[in-house]
């Protein structure tokens, strides 16, 4: 076809519902006027449309919170900055609680939400029945109550964002379905939609029920499963319209459903335990002619649920049904949405699995148009990346997944919490081992890996809590029985990578802040930054000595560190190859580490200085020894391939009696690195938080050019205000699991990203990120937690072994 007959813009946007106009509107607002929307029939026609309209600013995760607040005010503005009426309400909420664990979970979330600048109050009963006369309290323990919460019209609002965007030079195109994507020599897009051609350098697929569709047209696949979801609105209601102003919205968390007023009747939302697949075939997916359609009523699924609400609101009970609603909504088999460039795919961007989609749009176009233009979002959204689910998140795993979260919408969010459907996924060849040996399992991006040991007579699961759950003293035992002794850590799960090729070293050098070694056998711990300073993520590289590097990295960060690297190895001669699924690791730290292993390998664990590697025969088994120890006791990474495993972790735990040998998990390690002011990926290394901020900038050289030297150089003479510091607290306080305000003579000036138990110095500890001027050791803080204020002294890292005694043995 001739290029007179192709339509060419530099962004295309594939989706017409909320997220996806969201998105051209902040494109187009940011100056990105060359940008095309693509809608397969009118706008909001797949879930948007039918969709309830509840906008809130609470989630589990602060920078989620952030968005769906900046989706609030965003849609609170638009009539006035658009000119068209867009439906918005705010009204307040109330969040139920039916006992007493819901209010402890109400006052751990009061404090996270302090901490992000946002109101979440605390009520009893008689506040609510205030504010809420139809309502039956008493059975409740009390709740939560968010003045921003509200709703809005989705379809106003998606055509005020769209006329907004027009405004801003965008172009919408309506039906006009994408049928076929291809790539072109130059790296472009070529999009065929019946007669119709599309050229563009991005594509955003915003498709909804369709996103797994459009993402299979460029070779991947989403993890998206389509269920069904229903709501319905009542006649009017005498006690409604009698009252002179619009009810608080009212999410009752015990019996999992939401409720708001609509007209002068209530909207009634259920969350169903009979959770059905949307188009019940074989595989769910969405008929391309599904249009503004709904689902034949089911009431009786909802009888459950409709009985809570009669009980919670008894002048329900003679209001008539004005009309039902059962549509689907698309999820993600974590409940989280999917968005950010599509690993392997380049210029190519996701924006999916919306089950707040309303709630969510604002926001997420705007991190979108920012990842956009200008290469990354301004806020850490790691953990709604796509870039979290690999290729062993299969339709299957996704589709089970997705049947244990939607009935419980509103369960309690307890520190540590684990799913338990679709597994096992991914294990190694001693998982058998470690769960006859007590091992309770948790799961990191579809790895089964050990959380904690269960010794003989105890149950080897999980009781979560707020306070010290049931696993907290025998993870105690783990680390003080490795610090005395020594401990075995499953550590296959790791991401590594093997980068190679003439300019292996220069890729290295360019994408981190560390010189790379130089000499077979040295090892440097580097930090990839964004040009702004901020941290992707930490490699350990070793030089490996045949020309190539062997890097290690955090499990949840290996797809998107090698997204990072991909990305960046434009114009270098370099190969970087995932190899986290053939090559196995085990760890093994503590004072007596070294006699252990020395016993297993005729004593080739002698000469072996810290940050050094050597190939080595351990037992049977030919391993790549590293001398590194996340625990800060003398230790090393064992690697060997993955069929080897087994062998060399039999050999070890033959000959490890005499030793001490311990088997530790995850949560033992991650106490024993506060005691050494270690950070950790995801909670203080994130792409908001610099080199300097994080404690990191030894790390940084000044010797090289590298992405983000110029920051990090700004920072040596002028250093960030905020930082973090380490926090020795009243030991007669519950647990910091993250977030949980920090205190300045009551004045609140930042929050927790870390806590736990400090097992070898007998100190609780967490990690806060705080405005730390004028802040130094010693210095009298506090922290709030649950609602309590407890004393907490800024101590000066490490807390243990401050000359690294023990850690460099």
């Amino acid at each position: 076809m001739s290029d007179s007959h192709t339509t060419h813009s530099a962004v295309i946007v594939i989706g017409g519902g909320i997220v996806g106009v969201s998105t051209l509107y902040h494109l187009a607002k940011a100056g990105a006027r060359d940008a095309l929307l693509l809608e397969r029939r009118e706008l909001t026609a797949g879930a948007t449309w039918h969709a309830a309209g509840n906008v809130h600013t609470q989630s589990a995760y602060a920078n989620l919170s952030a968005l769906q607040a900046y989706s609030l005010r965003l849609y609170d503005g638009l009539a006035e900055e658009v000119g068209q009426e867009v439906g918005s309400h705010v009204v307040g909420g109330f969040f139920l609680a039916q006992t007493k664990e819901r209010m402890a979970e109400f006052k751990h979330l009061a404090g996270k939400f302090r901490g992000l600048g946002l109101e979440y109050d605390l009520v009893t009963p008689a506040e609510i029945k205030a504010k809420y006369p139809l309502m039956n309290v008493s059975d409740l323990e009390g709740g939560a109550w968010d003045p921003e919460e509200g709703y809005v019209d989705p379809y106003s609002v998606t055509m005020g964002l769209a006329a907004g965007a027009r405004k801003y030079g965008a172009k919408i195109k309506r039906n006009c379905q994408v049928e076929r994507i291809d790539r072109l020599p130059s790296g472009h897009w070529r999009l065929t939609a019946g007669d119709q051609v599309f050229e563009c350098e991005t594509i955003v697929n915003c498709a909804g029920f369709w996103a797994d569709e459009v993402a299979r047209m460029v070779g991947a696949r989403l993890p998206i499963t389509n269920m069904e979801h229903q709501y319905l609105v009542t006649e009017t209601m005498p006690s409604v319209a009698a009252l002179d102003y619009e009810l608080p919205m009212i999410r009752d968390c015990d019996s999992q459903y939401y409720l708001r007023q609509e007209g002068q009747g209530l909207l009634l939302g259920p969350w169903e335990q009979d959770a059905r697949r949307a188009w019940n075939h074989a595989d769910g997916r969405a008929p391309w002619s599904f249009g503004q359609e709904l689902f034949e009523d089911d009431w009786e699924r909802l009888e459950d649920g409709l009985s809570a609400i009669f009980h919670r609101v008894p002048d329900l009970e003679m209001a008539g049904i004005k009309r039902g609603v059962n549509g689907a909504i698309s999820f993600a088999p974590d409940g989280r949405p999917m968005i950010g460039p599509l690993p392997g795919v380049p210029n190519f961007y996701v924006a999916c699995g919306f089950l707040g989609g309303i709630a969510q749009g604002g926001g997420i176009g705007l991190a979108m148009s920012q990842w956009i233009l200008e290469g990354e979002p301004e806020l850490d959204l790691h953990f709604i990346d796509v870039a979290r689910f690999g290729d062993w998140t299969t339709r299957e795993f996704a589709r089970e997944r997705t049947h244990e979260i939607l009935p419980i919408r509103y369960e309690l969010i307890y520190p540590g919490i684990e799913r338990t459907s679709g597994r096992p996924v991914k294990t190694t060849p001693i998982y058998g081992d470690l769960l006859a040996r007590g091992a309770v399992m948790g799961q990191a991006y579809g790895w089964e890996r050990p959380l904690w040991f269960a010794p003989d007579g105890v149950a080897p699961r999980d009781e979560p809590s707020f306070q010290r759950p049931n696993w907290w003293d025998h993870v105690g035992a783990e680390a003080k029985a490795m610090s005395e002794g020594c401990g075995l850590s499953e550590m296959s799960s790791y991401g590594k990578f093997r980068v190679s090729g003439t300019d292996a070293a220069a890729f290295l050098d360019h994408i981190g802040s560390a010189k790379v070694p130089t000499r077979p056998g040295k090892m440097a711990l580097s930090l990839m930054l964004n040009t702004r300073g901020g941290i992707v993520g930490d490699l350990t590289i070793e030089n490996t000595g045949d020309g190539s590097f062997y890097c290690v990295g955090a499990t949840l960060g290996v797809a998107l560190y090698q997204r990072w690297m991909m990305d960046h190895a434009g114009g270098f001669d370099v190969r970087i190859e995932n190899v986290t699924d053939h090559i196995a690791a085990l760890g093994i730290a503590g004072p007596k580490s070294r006699d252990l292993l020395n016993a297993l390998s005729g004593g080739a664990f002698d000469d072996f200085p810290f940050m050094t590697s050597k190939e080595v025969e351990v037992g049977r088994i030919r391993c790549k020894a590293l001398r590194v120890s996340y625990s800060g006791e003398m230790g090393w990474e064992l690697h060997c391939s993955m069929l080897n495993q087994k062998a060399l972790f039999d050999a070890l735990m033959a000959e490890g009696p005499t030793y001490g040998l311990t088997l530790m998990g995850g949560r033992a390690m991650g106490m024993l690195r506060l005691e050494k002011g270690y950070r950790s990926w995801g909670h203080e290394m994130t792409t908001e938080v610099t080199p300097h901020a994080a404690g990191l900038q030894k790390f940084c050289s000044t010797k090289k050019d590298y992405i983000g030297r110029a920051a990090v150089d700004a920072e040596r003479t002028t250093p960030p205000t905020k930082r973090f510091v380490t926090l020795d607290i009243d030991p007669a306080a519950p647990p910091c699991w993250g977030t949980e305000p920090v205190l300045r003579d009551g004045a609140l000036i930042g929050y927790v990203t870390s806590g736990g138990m400090g097992w070898r110095t007998g100190k609780m500890l967490a990690v806060g990120w705080i405005d730390a001027d004028g802040i130094a050791p010693g210095d009298a803080l506090q922290v709030q937690i649950l609602m309590n204020t407890y004393r907490a002294e800024v101590v000066a890292d490490p807390v243990y072994d401050p000359k690294n005694e023990r850690l460099l043995g």
